[in-house]
């Protein structure tokens, strides 16, 4: 893994928001966003770097919807980032799309400026399920999306799916995966489906318009795609993600790894090795605190070792390799084995982790119950 940080960036805009979704997002319009891009770049220019993130190697544009910013506004937070950090000549530098929201002289220009990395929201290719949600793009959209990122010439290009929708049948679960590898993608992100409270998905289905699909279903159509992508040469490198050889991303495992990282824009989040802090939620108190000259962080929290070293295990339970036990001893002083050793014994009984050639990992019935194993961490 690389020593420098990585840069995140939130884009809070979306042509429409999306019936499950509980980011800090909101409709876009055109001087809103050249407001928020000029607070963006201020914020940037104005940061009080830790010495830990002045050099970087990965740029993450998420939201929200990136691809709602024009190619001249994307131009201007990237040199802003230019201006202030120390950015590695090989670095990878993501942008989350929406199919449909994109043409193929805006994926030519995001490439002539150096993004190298695009991430599709595409969640189905069904077209009922991409309505039922709230999506603003189409099966064939989003296919012709992947074609017209090659065509422009990226060579990392990601696709995410959502499993477990309401009314969501194994037969259409599976033909969405055959569809998203038949694009080839370098990578493949999927979630199982988490409704928050307010979410409009989540009123239809008490509302009775909807049927939620059962747990078990869910879950084998999680590891259908275990084996599918497995059959087809995608390493399962973490949780929820899939890649082809050295087509992992870079700016994520930073997060899984307890790199340090930076953080622009409304509700995003940094972490420095010492502290984690995020900014307002508010996207007006942004605009205003950062137009006033004022800090736009609204939580700040001190990180100390013994939280630095459980927060090491469940990230690192993430990956596909899981613990090293003896460096984990070396770099904490904690023996895993020894300091958890009931509630190890407890989850290796029931078969969500295993232990063997000095490391822990989360065994695949676990893959689905990781959360029960993380909580004996936090």
């Amino acid at each position: 893994m690389s020593n420098r940080a990585g840069i995140y960036i939130h884009i809070p805009f979306c042509a429409s928001r999306c019936h499950y979704c509980n980011f800090a997002t909101g409709g876009y319009e055109a001087e809103l966003a050249t407001r928020y891009v000029a607070a963006l770049a201020s914020e940037i220019r104005r940061c009080n770097l830790a010495a830990s993130l002045r050099a970087a190697d990965t740029i993450y544009f998420g939201g929200g919807t990136p691809t709602t910013l024009s190619i001249t506004q994307f131009a201007e937070i990237l040199d802003a980032c230019r201006d202030v950090f120390d950015i590695a000549a090989d670095s990878e530098i993501t942008a989350e799309a929406n199919p449909g929201s994109v043409s193929s002289n805006y994926l030519a220009g995001l490439r002539d400026l150096g993004v190298n990395r695009l991430s599709f929201g595409v969640q189905s290719f069904a077209d009922d399920e991409l309505s039922m949600i709230g999506r603003a793009h189409n099966a064939m959209e989003a296919r012709n999306a992947v074609a017209e990122a090659r065509a422009a010439g990226f060579d990392n290009v990601s696709i995410d799916l959502i499993a477990g929708l309401p009314e969501q049948k194994m037969d259409t679960w599976r033909r969405n995966i055959d569809e998203a590898f038949a694009l080839d993608p370098d990578h493949l992100s999927v979630y199982l489906l988490e409704l928050y409270r307010d979410a409009p998905l989540l009123h239809r289905i008490e509302r009775g318009e909807l049927r939620a699909i059962d747990e078990e279903l869910t879950v084998d159509m999680y590891f259908d795609l275990v084996d599918e992508a497995a059959r087809r040469g995608y390493e399962h490198y973490e949780l929820s993600n899939w890649a082809l050889p050295k087509k992992a991303s870079r700016h994520n495992l930073k997060y899984w790894t307890g790199a340090p990282y930076s953080a622009f824009g409304v509700s995003a989040a940094g972490y420095d090795g010492e502290s984690r802090w995020s900014n307002t939620r508010n996207l007006n108190e942004y605009l205003s605190r950062i137009e006033g000259g004022e800090s736009p962080v609204a939580e700040r929290e001190a990180i100390d070792e013994d939280m630095r070293q459980s927060e090491a295990l469940f990230l690192g339970l993430r990956l596909k390799d899981g613990i090293d036990m003896d460096a984990h001893r070396a770099r904490f002083g904690v023996d895993v084995a020894e300091r958890y050793a009931p509630d190890l014994e407890r989850l290796r009984r029931a078969g969500l982790v295993e232990m063997s050639d000095g490391r822990l990992r989360i065994a695949r019935a676990g893959k689905v119950l990781a959360n029960e194993v993380f909580s004996v961490f936090v």
